[in-house]
This record gives structure tokens, C-alpha cells and sequence, in this order.
């Protein structure tokens, strides 16, 4: 029990710095090994838990660590079918998730996984006092799905061991072969809060890699009574303006671009009236179709969240922030310039009363 509260304690202060961590309980319906020659020997089923630690949780593979300490009735050392308790097993591994279909929500709604390392064994005391039970590789593969935070798998194990008679020294290498399931509890920077959202009103956005400080919005240049020249890529016609600036992998735009966002943020605040605004991400083509999705969704919300800072009034109101990944490109992606042009986030203005003032489209 110490050990399981050790382990909970390290997943919980990695989760500061961590991408995920599961709390890890499972069941094994089946458990059987073999001792040598001898026929096989099955063990009695029991729980099992664990924990693991999940480094990037984003793409189509995902990988981390993990730790699992398997129980029986009443015992922290497997039974066999006559009740005799034989050996402790707690396998330390490896882990990686390879997902076949992600939900709209960032949920991986199916993925397949697999396990390596090694099995730590030892012997009861209760045991024959001339067998030395010893550990060995672990590996293992399951099926797996996600509901928000929490996490349930199907698992096939090896667990290797080997037993030593202590009178002739003769070894014996087997393995304990395992059928169950696990129930995980997600906890961290989850990939659903990554996914895709439709916001109303308040945008709630996951805070970025890169940190940018906002800095004072450029002063506009009015021309005349209502004419304003907006000193980025923005369309009079479309009522549209356009934010790029980002890194291949960038979730915020640079300082130059993000200080547009102030002025557009004056611009509405001086000039506008009522409306919302919708935001659209998108990527080059770089990477999976997967990871451009939740990419381009995360550019337009920390996009959103930047206008916020910059002061942007509550009379006009975000309505929607989507991404649409790579699928939408304005330029090649052949090119580096072609690349950088298509790494944007769109911002369309719907139904905003700028009372008749006149855009100068600015480049």
C-alpha cells in the first residue's frame, strides 16, 4: 500500500509539467502459469492497480510510462486455485497508443496499445522455502476507448518470471499469462480540452507553449471622418481579416502579428457596435490530418483569447472557434512562403455595425 501511495503522489506532482497521468484500477479474469514442465498452473483472479504517465497525448501516437501491482483476495501476492499464496508481480513498462479514430471532441474513440519491460517477482514467504522466484520481461497489448477523463481497456499480458531450486540450481524461465480490463482516470492537459469547441460568448482556452506578452496596440490612422487603414491582411469586402505569423507547430501567433489583435480590438471598440465574431485556424500541411486538426483549433482559440486581452468590449460577442486543419489552403504547400501563408487564423466579423466606416485594406 505505501508503494501505491508513493506512485499516486509522483503521477500527481509530474501532472504540473506532465501532458496526462492515469490512475490505473483493473480486474483480471484470467491468470494461469507454468512452473517448468508441470502442467499449468492457473492463479485465482484478482484486481489490479497502477498508474501511468502519458508524455504527449496529442497526434495519432501517444507514448509514456507506466507501473501496475496485481492483487488477489485479501493479498498483495497471487493465489493459485488452492488458495496457497506463490509470488508477488508488479511489471514496470513502456508504453505506446497508436489511434484509429479520434471524435470531434478529441476523444481517441479507438486505439490499440502495447506494453514492454519488466516484471518484478519474488516469492512468498509462504512459499517452498527451496524455490527463489525471480522476475523477467513484461509485455502486452489491448484494445482501448475514452469518455472525457475516463479511460477502459482490454489487456492481454506476459509477465515473465523464473524459479530456482534452490538444492540443484535448476532455473526455470515461464511467464504468467493475464486476460483483463482496466478503468483509467485521466487527469491533466486531457485531449478533449484540446478538441475541437463551438463557443458561445466566454472562450475558456487552454494556455499555450509559446508565451506572448501583450504588448500596446499600434495607433490607427484615421483618414477623414470614418476611414480606417488597418496595417494587416484584412478584406473590406469579405469583412474578414487574416492573423498569421505562426511556427510549423506554433499555437500562438508572433508579437508582430499579436499586435494586430490591438488593433482590430480598437477598431471595434471604437468604431463597432453589436455582432460576433467567428474564428477559423487552419495549418499547413505538415504532420497528420489528426494533429492539423486539433492544431488549427488551437490557434483559433488562443487567437480568441488573445483579442480578449487586448481589450476587445463585451458588446460584440465571440460566436464560433473551429479549425479546419490543413484541408483549406489559400497558397502551395511546396514552398516555405507557401507554408508560412497557409499557418492562419481567419476572423469573420458577422453582423458587426461598424457604422458605415470605410476599411482600407493594409498589407
Amino acid at each position: 500500500m505505501k508503494k501505491l501511495v508513493i506512485l499516486g503522489t509522483a503521477l500527481l506532482a509530474l501532472n504540473a509539467i506532465a501532458s496526462e497521468g492515469q490512475l490505473k484500477f483493473g480486474y483480471d479474469f484470467s491468470r494461469e502459469a507454468k512452473y517448468g514442465e508441470g502442467e499449468n498452473l492457473k492463479f485465482k483472479k484478482g484486481p489490479v492497480v497502477g498508474g501511468e504517465y502519458i508524455f504527449d497525448n496529442q497526434g495519432e501516437f501517444e507514448w509514456g510510462v507506466g507501473a501496475e501491482y496485481k492483487l488477489s483476495s485479501n493479498s498483495g501476492k497471487l493465489k493459485d486455485k488452492f488458495n496457497n499464496k506463490q509470488f508477488r508481480s508488479a511489471p514496470v513498462y513502456a508504453l505506446g497508443k497508436f489511434n484509429l479514430v479520434t471524435t470531434q471532441s478529441g476523444n481517441d474513440a479507438l486505439y490499440v496499445l502495447g506494453r514492454a519491460g519488466y516484471n518484478f517477482a519474488n516469492e512468498a514467504r509462504e512459499l517452498a522455502s527451496d524455490l527463489d522466484i525471480s522476475g523477467g520481461l513484461y509485455g502486452a497489448v489491448g484494445l482501448g476507448t475514452e469518455f472525457g477523463p475516463v479511460s477502459l481497456e482490454a489487456l492481454y499480458e506476459k509477465a515473465g518470471f523464473s524459479v530456482k531450486d534452490r538444492t540443484n540450481g535448476d532455473r526455470d524461465r515461464d511467464s504468467l499469462d493475464t486476460f483483463g480490463v482496466r478503468v483509467g482516470y485521466r487527469f491533466g492537459q486531457l485531449k478533449n480540452d484540446r478538441g475541437p469547441k463551438i463557443v458561445k460568448e466566454v472562450v475558456t482556452v487552454e494556455k499555450p507553449v509559446e508565451v506572448i506578452k501583450t504588448q500596446p496596440a499600434p495607433q490607427l490612422k484615421v483618414i477623414g471622418a470614418k476611414t480606417v487603414e488597418l496595417p494587416f491582411s484584412c478584406s473590406a469586402s469579405e469583412k474578414k481579416c487574416v492573423i498569421r505569423g505562426f511556427k510549423v507547430d506554433g499555437r500562438v501567433p508572433n508579437e508582430a502579428e499579436a499586435r494586430d489583435l490591438g488593433t482590430i480590438a480598437n477598431v471595434i471598440n471604437q468604431f463597432a457596435e453589436g455582432g460576433s465574431i467567428d474564428f477559423v485556424g487552419h495549418t499547413d500541411s505538415t504532420g497528420s490530418d489528426a494533429y492539423n486538426q486539433k492544431l488549427s483549433v488551437a490557434r483559433a482559440q488562443n487567437v480568441a483569447r488573445l483579442l480578449k486581452e487586448y481589450g476587445l468590449k463585451n458588446t460584440v460577442s465571440y460566436g464560433t472557434i473551429t479549425g479546419r486543419g490543413e484541408s483549406q489552403p489559400i497558397d502551395t504547400n511546396n514552398t516555405v512562403q507557401g507554408r508560412y501563408n497557409n499557418r492562419r487564423v481567419e476572423l469573420f466579423f458577422q453582423n458587426v455595425d461598424f457604422e458605415n466606416v470605410r476599411f482600407v485594406d493594409g498589407n
